[in-house]
């Protein structure tokens, strides 16, 4: 399972180790890291019973933490200098504030109610994950705290279990409705490969992405618009309220075939042709982007990707002009089989799929002409799909 390079995990246990002894913790007992997720492909489609294809990414999460004979946690972390978490272990836990210590309670929570000791521990955190990218890192978070928290104690839970109990956590502590991708995503990816995950029953496989020559290029757009939290809701049951329509369970059950038929029922509004169209599509073109990466054939998966773009843009609407702005620059450029907006939209990243050899004048390119038309600095970075959540005793 692979973990940062070397050098990057050295800097990260260093500070950790530095974070552990300015808060006077004592020695870390174990160590664990969890990746940030991109979604490659299949996005707004969790909801609709569709098919998902993140790959985990090389920006971590890692964690230090020592038991403690008492009942009590603390929590520092190198993006919050100068703060103690602070909370005692109880029956009764509950978020508190916006504390970023609410995703570890709501770990600890899970853990509880599912028949698991959890004992007092002193843990420091640092982080790689960009926050608000749309790249997972309040995901990475969890999954990170789950692990180490078993491990150091003995105790094993399969790794969908684990997923769906930090899903869990997000959804009661952080109040964020998500799907199971992101923390499927940081647990079970592997090394050199996609994660298909089945939104509809939580099954996945393991999709290629083997040529060493090529690679995912992530490109932050630093900009997040209002839109995005009433905006998610209106199309989520924009889509429930077409399905139950139409007679299905999930759009994931409109034949692709009689697509257009199924378009052309009247009792659906304009919003929900647009939303059904793409539901429908963006589930077939997952399925032929894990078809074409498995031949080797990138051309042929990025161009799903920016069919992918355009539909989210026409259809579902959720892009921006920074984000097509980046998807537009980068599909036309020599070395580029695709690129798309990825995440809920409105802000966020978008993904291309790069020949290594073009990174860095991609890079460029970008950085250049994106600053001279917004006056913003996106933040940019090269990828390969990583293993997933893992942990070491120190």
């Amino acid at each position: 399972m692979s973990t940062a390079t070397p050098a990057q995990q050295e800097i990260a246990l260093e500070e950790l180790k530095s974070l552990f002894s300015d808060a006077d913790f004592g020695q870390p007992e174990i160590f664990g890291a969890a990746p940030g997720r991109v979604n490659v492909i299949g996005e707004h489609i969790d909801y609709n019973g569709g098919l998902v294809l993140p790959a985990a990414i090389d920006k971590w999460v890692h964690v230090a933490l020592a038991r403690r004979e008492d009942k009590k946690v603390r929590l520092v972390s190198a993006q919050a200098p100068g703060q103690l978490v602070e909370f005692e272990i109880t029956d009764s836990l509950a978020p508190e504030g916006k504390s970023w210590g609410n995703y570890v309670k709501g770990v600890i929570a899970g853990l509880l109610k599912a028949g698991f000791e959890v004992p007092g521990f002193d843990a420091a955190v640092t982080s790689t994950v960009p926050v608000g990218g749309g790249l997972s890192s309040s995901a990475a978070l969890e999954a990170v705290f789950g692990s180490v928290l078993l491990s150091v104690t003995g105790q094993e839970m399969t790794k969908l279990d684990l997923a769906r109990l930090c899903q869990k956590a997000e959804h009661d502590f952080a109040g964020v409705p998500c799907g199971l991708m992101d923390q499927a995503a940081v647990i079970l990816c592997e090394e050199g490969k996609l994660l298909l995950l089945d939104c509809v029953d939580d099954s996945f496989q393991q999709a290629k992405f083997e040529d060493p020559n090529w690679s995912l290029l992530i490109i932050n757009s630093c900009v997040s618009h209002e839109l995005s939290d009433g905006g998610y809701a209106v199309r989520r049951d924009g889509c429930h309220d077409a399905a139950r329509l139409l007679g299905v369970g999930t759009l994931r059950e409109v034949d692709p075939a009689k697509l257009e038929a199924t378009l052309a029922d009247p009792r659906l509004t304009p919003d929900m042709v647009r939303y059904v169209r793409h539901a429908v599509t963006e589930i077939e073109r997952t399925k032929l982007a894990v078809a074409a990466l498995d031949r080797k054939d990138y051309l042929e998966a990025g161009k799903l990707l920016n069919e992918s773009h355009a539909s989210l843009r026409d259809d579902y609407k959720v892009s921006c002009p920074e984000l097509d702005f980046i998807a537009d620059l980068a599909q036309g450029q020599e070395g580029v089989a695709g690129c798309r907006m990825t995440g809920g939209g409105f802000g966020g990243s978008a993904i291309a799929l790069v020949r290594r050899e073009s990174v860095e004048a991609l890079t460029a390119l970008i950085e250049g002409q994106y600053k001279a038309e917004f006056g913003i600095e996106a933040k940019i970075f090269e990828t390969r799909p990583m293993g997933g959540t893992h942990c070491w005793m120190a």
